[in-house]
């Protein structure tokens, strides 16, 4: 049976008691509802049109997703608060999909008489992607952790030993980043904390410019803001006489804020360095590129985020749904 990684429910809780500025939204929940639940097990049932069942199915799944993610919000907010929000919670169970953090098949049936397909699914929440959701139609305090980022460049590097896995590198222009990042006091998640939630696929889909895929990535760590990116360096020249050679690096990055899936900000640059040892040029350049790129960035961030609340609405996109498994696989 293929079966998606599974945090239990306390597992969730703890997560979600740990994360900063998520303490209050906690205590509201367990004080008005006497429990957080992000663990459901839910049953959904789906026409067959023109006897395509592979299709009934996958629909059937995305209405477990939605019955799942009610059931939470339900759970959070009571039933009269729910049906009281019952305009602004429609938003957020149309893409339900993207609060979903794992989920495995217990049953699913296919009933060619009566033209069905029906479902058993166990499914598991994403608390933080759920939580700033809410935060953002004004249902619970907005969250601290908003001003968080996760930073991801592919990196093409002169001194690097050729094509590896996405997750197994750690590139030098992400690291300069980072620390650029973090001495002006933003908090960057690490590659290492998310790389078990996102598949390397929707990495490289976003780094190519899939603005759905850097959405999911940014809900999936936890954070609005989700910076990616391409680095390159090449070496231009050696002079003869002092055997230094001259090292150029590029870099592209743009600024997705998941919460509002769009691009906060773009912006390409390059940097040059001469050493007789090519990664001390290399390290040299990527630094001073990263440098100037971190400046403009901080600068749009610093904006996007003194931005009143209300302004930052949170607007779904479309992301693709998730496949269920076939009937074999189970």
């Amino acid at each position: 049976m293929k079966t998606l990684q599974t945090n239990k429910t306390l597992q969730a809780l703890i997560t979600l008691l740990w994360v900063p500025g998520w303490l209050f939204v906690l205590q509201i929940a367990v004080h008005a509802q006497g429990q957080v639940q992000l663990t459901h097990q839910v049953t959904a049932i789906a026409p067959v049109k023109g006897n395509n069942f592979v299709n009934a199915r996958k629909q059937a799944v995305a209405l477990g997703f939605q019955s799942a993610l009610e059931k939470a919000l339900r759970g959070f907010m009571g039933e009269e608060s729910f049906e009281a929000s019952q305009k602004e919670f429609s938003k957020i169970l149309t893409h339900a999909d993207r609060y979903v953090q794992s989920y495995r098949f217990i049953e699913a049936v296919d009933d060619p008489l009566e033209k069905t397909s029906e479902v058993i699914l166990e499914v598991t929440l994403f608390p933080d992607a759920l939580g700033k959701s809410l935060s953002h139609i004004g249902v619970v305090t907005k969250p601290e952790n908003l001003k968080n980022v996760v930073i991801l460049i592919s990196e093409n590097s002169i001194t690097s030993e050729g094509e590896e896995d996405f997750w197994e590198t750690t590139p030098i222009s992400g690291a300069a980043l980072v620390q650029n990042f973090t001495e002006a006091g933003v908090r960057v998640v690490p590659r290492d904390s998310i790389l078990n939630n996102v598949p390397e696929e929707t990495v490289w889909n976003a780094v190519k410019g899939n603005v759905n895929d850097a959405v999911q990535i940014g809900l999936k760590s936890g954070v609005d803001i989700v910076i990616l990116g391409n680095a390159v360096s090449r070496k231009l020249a050696r002079e003869s006489g002092s055997g230094e050679s001259t090292i150029q690096t590029n870099i592209s990055v743009r600024v997705i804020s998941a919460l509002k899936s769009e691009v906060v900000a773009a912006k390409s640059d390059f940097a040059t360095a001469r050493n007789q040892d090519e990664l001390a040029g290399e390290l040299e350049a990527f630094g001073e590129v990263s440098r100037k790129l971190s400046v403009f960035l901080l600068s749009s961030l610093s904006r996007y985020w003194e931005a009143p609340l209300a302004s930052q609405e949170f607007k779904p996109s479309s992301p693709a749904p998730a496949a269920p498994l076939p009937l074999e696989d189970l």
